[in-house]
C-alpha cells in the first residue's frame, strides 16, 4: 500500500472520530497485508488518544463542577437548607464510558491483519457507512427508572431533587430490641388447649385428627365438625379493640414517651415491607419439602407482598397505629369470623363452648369486665401490644404460643364460594393438592413472615396451626419460631432476632419521617416495596381532609438500604442468613416531585391493593347483590352494616378455581359415601376407652340429606341392638350427638 493511500485512511479516521467521539474500527471492512503489522496500530494511535484526552477534559470538568457544588451546598448547610445532589452519578457513568472507551481500542489493536487492502477509484469518507460496532450512546445505556422521571429540562440521567434528605446506620446490637412493659389493666388469664391438643406442642409434624387408614381418632370426634359461624354469637365475646381506641396502650406511650404505639395487626404489614427493602427480595427455603415442591416458587405471594396502608391517630404528640381497610369488606369474609370461632372451639369444653351459641341463652360471662390478655412492650420509640392465646408451662421462654387457623386452598382462593368448597378433602400428608404439604408450603410464601414478627412482638414460642375446610377439621401441627425462621432467614443462629432487630430500627426512623411530613396531625400512609425495585416508596397525605379529594396534599418517601459486612458491601439476601456484624446504611429521601405524579403512582399502588371476588356458584348477576347482603356472619344490623355493593370487584371464576370447585364437589361425594359406609359403626379414640358414637353423617362430615332406613342398617349395629337390649351396651360407652346440641352432648348411657 501506498504512503498516500495510508495517509487518506488516517486523515478519514481522524475525521470521524473528531465528528463523532467515537473509535475507528476496520474489522469487517479492511483486511492488511501481512508485511504491514503496524499499520493498524499507527491508524488507532490518533484516535485512542485523542478519545482519551476528551474523556479526561470532560472529568475534569465535572470535577470542577463537583467541588463548586460542594462549596455551595456546604454554604446553604449552614442557613439549614440541604440539597441532594446527582454530580456524583454521572461521574461514575463517565468513569464508566471511558474505561469501556479504552477497552475498545485495546481489544482493536489486537486484531491480527489478514490480507491486503484494494482501492478503487477515488475514496470518500462518507463511504464507509454507519459504524456498526461504536459503543452506544451513554443516555441509552443509563436509563433512569419511569416511575421518577419527571417532565423537566433536566438530564434524565439524575434523579428527582428532594425537599428533605436524612441518612444514618443500623450498627450490629445483640441486646434485646424490645422490653416488657406491666400492664395497665388486669387481664384475664391465659387460655390453655382443651381435647388433649397440648400433645401436639411437643410432637413435631401434623398430627391427624382421624388416620385415614385405621380410620382411628387422635382426638375426640368432637372436634371434627366445625359449628356454622352463623350459630356462633360473637357479640357476646369482648371484641377487637383497635389500637386507637385502647386506653392503655395510649397511657404505657405517654408514660414511657414513646411517639407511636400499635398492635400486631397493625405493625407486621409495614414490617413485611422493610424486610423485601433490606433483604433485596430474598426468597424462601423449600428444601424441606418433598420432590413435588422443587420447582415450585420460592417467592413471596402477591397477597403477602401487597401494600399496606395505615393511620396514624394523632393526640398530644403521641401516634396510635391503625390498620386501615378500604371498603370495609372484611366482614364479609368468613375466615375473619372463623379465627375467632375456631379459637374458643379448641380452648373450651364442650359444655363452655356452648354458652356461646346462638341456642343458649346469653348468660354472664367469667369476668366479664377483664380484658383479654396481652403483652405490651416497648423499643426506642415505639410502645407494641400483643394478643396472647394460649400458654403451656412445659414450653420454652414464656410458655405463650399463637392460635392460627388455616384454611384450605380453595376457601382462601375462592372465598365467597366457601359453602360449596367445604367439600374439598385433605387426603394426603404429600402431594400438590389435598395434602398437609401444599398447605404448609403456602404457610411458608404467605404467612412465616407475618406470624415471626407477631411471635416475637408477643414474645412467644411459635404458633399451633389448626388446618380445616370452614365445616371439617383435618388436622393440627405445631410451628416453632426456629422452624419459621429457617424457613425465611436460614438456619444460623439468632438470624431471625437480628432481622427483627433491622426491621424495628428501619421503620422508626421512617415512622420519624412520616410525622414530618404533616406535623401534629392524623396522617394516612401507604407502604410498599415492589419486586426488585430496591427501594421502598411511603406516599404520606392527612387523614382529616374536608376539601375537594384532588387537593388533598400528599408527599412521597423513598427509602433505601445497603447492607455491609464491617466496611464491605454485602448483599441483603447474604446478610439476612449471615452471623458476621451486620450494618445497614438508610437513606430517607422526600422527594420534589409535582403532587399529581405523586397521587398518579399511589392510585398504582392501591390498585395493587385491589381482590376481586370469584362469583359463587348458583349466582347470577341479577342474584348477586342479594347474596353480597345476605352475608352476616357477625349478626349485625342492617344499619350498623356498613359495607357497600360494588359490581365491579366481582369476575366469573378462573380456570384454576373452577378446577378447584369441581375438586371440592368431588371431595363431598366422597364424604358421603364414607358416611354411608361407617354409619352407626363404632369409633375409637386413641388413649381412650372403648366408645360409641351415634354416625350422624350430616352431623360428621357437615353435608346434608342423608339418611338411612333402619331396614338398609346392619344388624350387628350396636345403636339398633341397645333399643331391644340395653345391656348390651357397655357401662363406659357414652353417645355424641355431634350436631352440638347442649342437650346431647356426652349424655351418658344409664343401665337397667
Amino acid at each position: 500500500m501506498s504512503k498516500d493511500s495510508i495517509a487518506i485512511l488516517k486523515d478519514a479516521a481522524n475525521k470521524s472520530s473528531n465528528k463523532k467521539g467515537l473509535s475507528f474500527k476496520l474489522r469487517d471492512t479492511l483486511s492488511l497485508p501481512p508485511n504491514q503489522p503496524g499499520l493498524l496500530k499507527s491508524l488507532h494511535a490518533p484516535v485512542k488518544a485523542q478519545d482519551q484526552q476528551l474523556t479526561a477534559r470532560t472529568l475534569k470538568r465535572m470535577k470542577r463542577k463537583q467541588r463548586k457544588k460542594e462549596r455551595k451546598r456546604l454554604a446553604r448547610e449552614k442557613e439549614g437548607k440541604v440539597e441532594a445532589s446527582g454530580t456524583q452519578l454521572g461521574i461514575q457513568r463517565a468513569e464508566g464510558r471511558s474505561e469501556d472507551s479504552s477497552t475498545l481500542s485495546s481489544h482493536d489493536a489486537a486484531i491480527t491483519p489478514t490480507s491486503g487492502i484494494k482501492l478503487e477509484g477515488e475514496w470518500k469518507p462518507d463511504s464507509w457507512g454507519e459504524d456498526q460496532l461504536k459503543p452506544p450512546d451513554i443516555q441509552d445505556v443509563f436509563k433512569p427508572l419511569k416511575e421518577w422521571t419527571r417532565d423537566h429540562e433536566s438530564p434524565p440521567h439524575i434523579p428527582p431533587k428532594c425537599r428533605r434528605r436524612v441518612e444514618g446506620l443500623l450498627e450490629p446490637d445483640e441486646s434485646a430490641v424490645l422490653e416488657d412493659l406491666a400492664s395497665v389493666s388486669e387481664h384475664q388469664p391465659i387460655a390453655t388447649l382443651s381435647h388433649g391438643l397440648e400433645r401436639v406442642l411437643f410432637n413435631p409434624g401434623v398430627h391427624w385428627l382421624q388416620d385415614p387408614r385405621s380410620r382411628v381418632y387422635n382426638f375426640t370426634p368432637w372436634l371434627e365438625t366445625i359449628p356454622k359461624v352463623n350459630d356462633f354469637a360473637f357479640e357476646r365475646l369482648g371484641g377487637f379493640i383497635k389500637s386507637s381506641r385502647d386506653e392503655d396502650l395510649w397511657a404505657l406511650a405517654r408514660q414511657q414517651k414513646r411517639r407511636f404505639a400499635g398492635s400486631t395487626s397493625s405493625l407486621t404489614g409495614m414490617l413485611n415491607q422493610v424486610y423485601f427493602l433490606i433483604s433485596n427480595d430474598k426468597g424462601v427455603d423449600t428444601s424441606i419439602l418433598s420432590r413435588y415442591f422443587k420447582n415450585e416458587p420460592r417467592t413471596f405471594t402477591p397477597g403477602q407482598r401487597m401494600p399496606k396502608t395505615i393511620i396514624l391517630n394523632h393526640d398530644e404528640g403521641v401516634y396510635a397505629i391503625d390498620s386501615y381497610e378500604k371498603g370495609g369488606d372484611s366482614d364479609k369474609n368468613i375466615l375473619t369470623w372463623m379465627g375467632t370461632l375456631l379459637e374458643k372451639f379448641l380452648t373450651m369444653t364442650p359444655e363452655e363452648f356452648t354458652t356461646f351459641t346462638r341456642s343458649e341463652a346469653a348468660t354472664e360471662a367469667k369476668d366479664s369486665s377483664l380484658r383479654e390478655a396481652y403483652r405490651y412492650a416497648k423499643s426506642k420509640r415505639f410502645v407494641m401490644r400483643s394478643q396472647l392465646d394460649c400458654y403451656d408451662s412445659r414450653l420454652p421462654g414464656t410458655g405463650v404460643f399463637d392460635i392460627k387457623t388455616r384454611a384450605c386452598l380453595p376457601i382462601r382462593l375462592d372465598i365467597l364460594n366457601f359453602e360449596e368448597n367445604s367439600g374439598y378433602l385433605i387426603k394426603s400428608q404429600h402431594g400438590l393438592v389435598e395434602s398437609f404439604e401444599k398447605e404448609y408450603y403456602d404457610l411458608i410464601r404467605s404467612a412465616f413472615l407475618k406470624y415471626s414478627f407477631q411471635v416475637r412482638i408477643g414474645n412467644m414460642d411459635g404458633v399451633i396451626v389448626a388446618y380445616h375446610n370452614t365445616s371439617r377439621m383435618f388436622g393440627f401441627q405445631y410451628i416453632s419460631l426456629p422452624e419459621m425462621d429457617a424457613c425465611l432467614f436460614g438456619s444460623g443462629e439468632g438470624v431471625g432476632d437480628r432481622v427483627f432487630s433491622k426491621c424495628i430500627g428501619l421503620l422508626e426512623n421512617v415512622m420519624e419521617e412520616v410525622a414530618l411530613c404533616f406535623p401534629d396531625e392524623s396522617i394516612k400512609c401507604t407502604f410498599e416495596t415492589r419486586e426488585d425495585s430496591q427501594y421502598m416508596s411511603v406516599y404520606v397525605e392527612p387523614a382529616d381532609w374536608k376539601g375537594d379529594e384532588s387537593e388533598r396534599p400528599i408527599k412521597l418517601l423513598k427509602v433505601q438500604a445497603t447492607s455491609y459486612n464491617g466496611d464491605h458491601f454485602i448483599r441483603g439476601e447474604r446478610a439476612v442468613s449471615s452471623s458476621d456484624p451486620w450494618t445497614i446504611h438508610y437513606v430517607i429521601s422526600q422527594l420534589s416531585l409535582p403532587e399529581n405524579e405523586i397521587r398518579t403512582l399511589l392510585q398504582g399502588a392501591e390498585a395493587r391493593q385491589f381482590r376481586a371476588y370469584n362469583i359463587p356458584t348458583g349466582v347470577d348477576p341479577d342474584t348477586l347483590q342479594s347474596f353480597w347482603d345476605a352475608l352476616n356472619f357477625g349478626g349485625k344490623s342492617v344499619e350498623q352494616d356498613g359495607t357497600t355493593f360494588r359490581p365491579e370487584v366481582f369476575k366469573p371464576p378462573t380456570k384454576n378455581v373452577a378446577m378447584l370447585r369441581t375438586m371440592a364437589r368431588a371431595g363431598r361425594e366422597e364424604s358421603e359415601r364414607i358416611a354411608q359406609l361407617e354409619f352407626g359403626k363404632q369409633k375409637i379414640v386413641l388413649g381412650e376407652p372403648m366408645e360409641t358414637y351415634r354416625s350422624d353423617s350430616s352431623a360428621i362430615f357437615g353435608v346434608s340429606g342423608i339418611a338411612l332406613d333402619e331396614s338398609d342398617e346392619p344388624s350387628e349395629d350396636p345403636l339398633l341392638a341397645s333399643k331391644s337390649d340395653p345391656s348390651t351396651i357397655e357401662p363406659s360407652a357414652t353417645i355424641v350427638d355431634a350436631s352440638h346440641d347442649p342437650e346431647n352432648i356426652e349424655t351418658p348411657i344409664c343401665q337397667p
